[in-house]
């Protein structure tokens, strides 16, 4: 056996890797070995080269732990180039139930690359994983086995190890614009055409290309400055060029711009509008049928959301028509064109508690009634259609979620089925090729090949805190081909379209270089997104046998949208009360909650469309807030947060806040900082179209310097996680209550999903709160600040919900109203909570703040919910005062403070709690002294 010790060969290797410029190749080894010659070196001294057990040859690398929880490791030093990939296999065996571990460490932070448990005894295994630089970066790529962490003392062997760099040659290079949303499309002679959203520096367009193969030479450039907003674009191939439809937001409308493009076509063309009612018409889905293009978008138009439908040729747009049924909210429409001259159309619809798919035909010159194509349990949502020949095909979107977390989706599927006459027929097989809760898939797209196989793309999570792979299978007789990769990059969850030119498939993959960990804080260049066309690999399974079906058969599933609906009281009856002379109507909402944009839970949290829908349709709420972090924003994701606001907004039906969260964690980012100040606040805006984003994390910022940058804007300030002390107070401090204004800071979470912060002890108290008070609500109305009570559920969804008694539904009044402090907290189901008070001289609401009155108090309470109320207490300076059981679902009930103590101040409010463990706060009622 001989010790290994030899380092002089990997310093070779990293200066050869260094100077690599990848002109003309897309592979670099960094390190090959299978053991058999001596000069293999690397640092990898506690190991030994053994001569009695190999993967192949005669030789392989031994390493044993003898400990509990102790590891050797293969270091290989290596400076990584943003846009480059390296790339880890090794053959692994072991004596006893090793593990084997694979990372990449920059000093101490470490990031798994792949993970084996158990590696097996009685034979060797593949163990690999690759790991993408979205910077440049120094570091180790590390290499654990043996390993007793989650495995067993013991030896482990090591062969063919083999460490390579790649990068395509487009990866060295990114665009000037950010490039996103790719819509690909075929014409009548052959040519491809590519559509994508960009954003200039200044400004946003829609570009239109034509492709030759994996090339790409931009045609036309749709920009005006006075477009305030852009969507994603669709496209349809005509007899020469293509049809081009896509959203634009001018004077606070969204409509549907178009234009018919070929190859002479000017750089900046003109466009047309198709002119429906609403203010938001978006999410375009087209087809062609002899020159001619139907559109179909999602409206409100009717108030609720729709799907409208309109034909469209060179003369200009006909007249627009609602397909959907009027009544219920619709969404995310898709079209196919059929061999006979017909079309078919499918949307996703919420309705009678149920979320599912529904689509109509168009024949005989008009639109056919719509019908039910699905009726799963799950959330099923985003049909795409395809078509070959008559025979309309469909995948889709099935999800769930647990308990009450709405927005944390556990169940991510893709289902694909034949639309027969029978009902559904799924591909034999189909959901074989998953591995059940493991797989989180969204966005499918489907195609067929000349040959008759069915191609079937998904974006596939990359992890909690990482962006979407996309990837593919292929179907053909009975026989599915192994899931493989169409890209490795990671970026955003939009979907791979395809085509096929002649006998050759292509697809269209969005990727960026949006970091997946917390590393990249503080405000910092704009990060790249870009398409690449991506030439569809050839496959084993041969062409030409027709598609065996089944009749669909979804997995079990034990998820109840209306079980789901009911813990939430999604159809809790609106309330309304007079004060001063007003009528006061009570709106619920949600001014906390994630998306897809924040890193740190990117494989379930929606994106902020569905979010939305989610809010409209499941919990039935009146407002909503998208409040992603300030650190995961750049200036373009911040203009998409704006836009997906905006034209999720319904005037007088649904309000969309634009937001973000102020996490103020460890200011400054830097060394030598001052770490763990000041604690998390949402910023709540007014104004839909505000500029810019804020982030404590550029630099030491506090929230009254943060007020100061904020002078003349109209906004809230909401502090949550008021007393956490996970890590004592490290990541997620508790809030700094200095740190106050009344004005631009008026309420608090007191509940969200880590549970309450009302005091210490308090009845279901999150579980990271302080054991200590302090920094609980209650002891900062303690401290004199005056502040109002809300909550909001933060990433899970469901917890937490503000009720707000406002004029009426807009986003002056409601704000207006947080402002006033007229508002209250749930811990998840929509309830009624009024507090009200009388006194010498005058009335009172919660949230009022009045000069301390001669005399008694006279307090009522109102409440209700869906389960029985088991018991209200009124508090008194954080003193339970008064304290009864309740018994039933509504109650009325008064009490009088018939000698209100001698203090400079007192502060009222009110609280109770329902049989399912279900609360609700009220905001205090101030007296202070003049």
């Amino acid at each position: 056996m001989n010790r290994i010790s030899l380092r002089l060969l990997f310093a070779v290797l990293l200066a050869a890797v260094s100077s690599s410029t990848f002109a003309d190749q897309t592979e670099l080894v960094v390190l090959k070995t299978d053991f058999e010659k001596d000069g293999v070196g690397f640092d990898a001294a506690d190991y030994t080269i053994v001569d009695d057990l190999s993967f192949r040859g005669s030789r392989s690398l031994m390493g044993e732990v003898n400990q509990p929880n102790k590891a050797l490791f293969i270091e290989v030093p290596f400076e990584g180039k943003v846009g480059h990939k390296i790339d880890v296999s090794l053959m692994a065996r072991s004596d006893g139930g090793s593990t084997c571990a694979l990372f990449w460490r920059v000093d101490k932070t470490k990031t798994p690359i792949a993970r084996l448990k158990n590696v097996p005894t009685k034979k060797w295994t593949h163990v690999s994983g690759s790991y993408e630089f979205e910077r440049n970066e120094k570091g180790i790529i590390q290499i654990a086995v043996p390993s007793s962490f989650n495995g067993k003392v013991g030896k482990a062997w090591v062969d063919e190890l083999l460490i390579t760099e790649s990068a395509a040659s487009i990866d060295d290079q990114w665009p000037e614009n950010v490039v996103d949303f790719p819509a690909l499309t075929q014409d009548e002679a052959g040519t491809m055409w590519l559509a994508t959203l960009e954003r200039p520096k200044l400004g946003r367009a829609i570009c239109v290309y034509r492709l030759d193969g994996k090339n790409r030479q931009r045609v036309a450039s749709f920009e005006s400055p006075d477009i305030t907003g852009v969507g994603a674009p669709a496209v349809a191939g005509l007899d020469d060029g293509c049809f081009l439809v896509f959203p634009i937001e001018q004077n606070d409308r969204w409509r549907l711009a178009y234009a018919f493009v070929n190859s002479s076509s000017p750089g900046k063309p003109s466009y047309k509008i198709i002119d429906s009612g609403g203010t938001a018409n978006i999410s375009p889905a087209t087809a062609v049928i002899d020159n001619r293009a139907c559109v179909l978008w999602e409206s409100n138009a009717s108030g609720r959301r729709g799907i409208m439908s309109c034909w469209v040729d060179e003369k200009g747009a006909g007249k627009v028509r609602q397909i959907s049924e009027r009544d219920v909210n619709s969404y995310n429409p898709s079209i196919v064109a059929l061999d006979n001259g017909t079309l078919f159309a499918a949307w996703d619809s919420a309705r009678n508690q149920s979320l599912d798919i529904y689509g109509a035909e168009w024949t005989k010159g008009k639109w056919q009634p719509e019908r039910r194509i699905t009726s799963d349990v799950r959330i099923e949502r985003y049909p795409f259609l395809a078509a070959t020949g008559n025979d309309v095909w469909m995948a889709w979107q099935a999800q769930s979620y647990q308990s009450i977390s709405v927005n944390s989706i556990s169940e991510q599927g893709i289902v694909v089925a034949k639309i027969g006459t029978k009902g559904l027929e799924a591909p034999a097989g189909f959901f074989e090729l998953f591995e059940k809760g493991k797989d989180k898939l969204l966005r499918p797209r489907i195609s067929f090949d000349p040959e008759g196989r069915l191609w079937l793309t998904a974006r596939e999570s990359g992890g909690q805190n990482k962006g979407w792979r996309s990837l593919f299978w292929v179907y053909t007789g009975n026989k599915w081909s192994d899931r493989k990769y169409l890209d490795e990059r990671i970026g955003r969850w939009r979907p791979a379209s395809m085509l096929w030119n002649g006998g050759n498939g292509f697809a269209a993959v969005q990727f960026d270089d949006v970091p997946n960990n917390r590393e990249q804080q503080g405000i910092n260049e704009d990060w790249n997104s870009d398409v690449r066309i991506v030439e569809l690999p050839e496959v084993a399974l041969a062409g030409g046998n027709p598609l065996e079906t089944e009749a669909l058969e979804m997995p079990e599933s034990e998820f109840s949208l209306p079980a789901a609906m009911d813990m939430v009281a999604a159809d809790f009856p609106r309330q309304k009360m007079k004060h001063d002379g007003e009528t006061l109507s009570l709106f619920w909402g949600d001014l906390h909650a994630h998306t897809d944009l924040s890193i740190c839970g990117r494989h379930w949290n929606q994106p902020g469309h569905d979010l939305f829908a989610n809010r409209r349709d499941i919990e039935k709420l009146d407002f909503c807030a998208l409040t992603d972090h300030g650190y995961d924003f750049d200036n373009y994701r911040w203009a998409y947060n704006g836009e997906q606001t905006r034209n999720n907004h319904d005037p007088g039906h649904f309000i969309a806040f634009l937001g973000q969260e102020w996490t103020s964690s460890k200011n400054p980012p830097y060394e030598g900082g001052i770490h763990n100040l000041y604690g998390h606040r949402n910023l709540i805006y007014e104004d839909p179209y505000y500029h810019k984003f804020h982030d404590s994390f550029d630099g030491n910022i506090s929230p009254t310097e943060l007020w100061k940058r904020l002078e003349g804007v109209e906004f809230v300030t909401i502090p949550h996680q008021l007393a956490d002390w996970k890590r004592k107070g490290k990541g997620n401090p508790p809030t700094d209550w200095t740190e106050h204004d009344e004005h631009h800071q008026p309420v608090a979470e007191i509940f969200q999903g880590r549970g309450s912060y009302e005091y210490f002890g308090c009845p279901r108290q999150a579980s990271e709160g302080a054991p200590f008070s302090g920094s609980y609500l209650q002891d900062a109305w303690a401290k004199g600040i005056v502040i109002g009570t809300i909550a909001s559920p933060d990433h899970g969804g469901g917890k937490g919900k503000a009720g707000v008694w406002a004029k009426e539904m807009t986003r002056e009044s409601i704000l207006a109203a947080i402002r006033a402090r007229h508002t209250f907290g749930t811990s998840g189901a929509k309830m009624l909570m009024r507090l009200t008070a009388e006194f010498k001289g005058g009335k009172a609401i919660m949230g009022d703040k009045i000069a301390r009155p001669k005399g008694e108090i006279k307090f009522a309470v109102k409440g209700g919910s869906l389960r029985n109320i088991r018991e209200m207490v009124i508090f008194r300076n954080n003193e339970a005062v008064f304290e009864t059981q309740i018994g039933k679902k509504e109650f009325s009930l008064n009490w009088t403070d018939e000698d209100p103590p001698d203090e400079d101040s007192l502060w009222y409010y009110a609280r109770f709690q329902a049989v399912d463990e279900e609360l609700a706060w009220s905001s205090p009622i101030w007296f202070v002294k003049e």
